[in-house]
């Protein structure tokens, strides 16, 4: 092919180039402009990851309550943590002990993170004040600093406990059980939400096995890794 008629193919491949270099350099302005440009495999505007995992239930009412060495704790106060909540009292013979033997080691777990919370709330104030709840303390963890024990108005306590993490309890006609109530733990978010994962059929839960139920493991190992990824987030 003589270079006479070469000239028009290599002009029509440096339109080409041309063409293709100018909207190049548009879409990245364009994505520069959106803040999306990837750092380090990520996007500035991603998506939480929580949310592709953990579904977003409500949020969790008002309340005000004391823990264990009298400090007024709030859901204000506790907005910006990821906190994990059982309900006990401290004279169950039953379920509480292994609850709080399981939210031991979820503490133990995450206690390094600055942003977690443990908080165990009791069903049964006029029994459990700060000092009795102070002193359970000491028999699951020698470091309370992320693990409070709350103590409320028995009412207030009851209403969080159903309007806000539809847990069971109830008084009991049996004086030497006085109180029935789930072993649930729930997980809440940094922004006062609950949050909860699948189950092994895909569906969403709400709470997290706090100890074994009808032969179905504590789900200890689920609620840290979930607790982590709002940690991370």
């Amino acid at each position: 092919m003589s270079k006479k008629k070469d000239t028009p193919y290599y002009i029509g491949m440096a339109i080409i180039i041309v063409i293709f270099g100018y909207f190049a350099v548009k879409n990245v302005v364009h994505y520069i402009n959106k803040d999306k440009v990837v750092d380090s495999n990520r996007t500035e505007d991603r998506a939480p990851v929580a949310d592709k995992f953990l579904y977003k239930h409500g949020k969790i009412p008002d309340f005000k309550f004391v823990n264990q060495r009298g400090d007024t704790i709030t859901n204000e106060t506790l907005l910006g943590q990821v906190y994990i909540v059982d309900f006990f009292f401290t004279s169950c013979g039953l379920i509480c002990p292994p609850m709080s033997k399981n939210m031991a080691t979820v503490h133990d777990e995450l206690k390094e993170y600055k942003n977690f919370k443990a908080i165990s709330i009791t069903i049964d104030p006029i029994t459990d004040t700060p000092e009795v709840m102070k002193e359970y303390a000491t028999r699951y963890t020698d470091d309370t600093r992320n693990w409070w024990f709350l103590h409320g108005e028995i009412d207030d306590v009851f209403e969080l406990a159903e309007k806000g993490f539809s847990s069971y309890i109830k008084k009991s006609n049996d004086p030497a059980i006085r109180f029935e109530h789930s072993g649930n733990f729930a997980l809440v978010d940094k922004e006062g939400f609950l949050r909860s994962r699948k189950d092994e059929y895909g569906n969403w839960i709400m709470v997290y096995r706090g100890v074994e139920e009808f032969d179905a493991p504590p789900q200890i190992d689920e609620i840290v890794e979930d607790a982590v990824i709002l940690l991370n987030d």
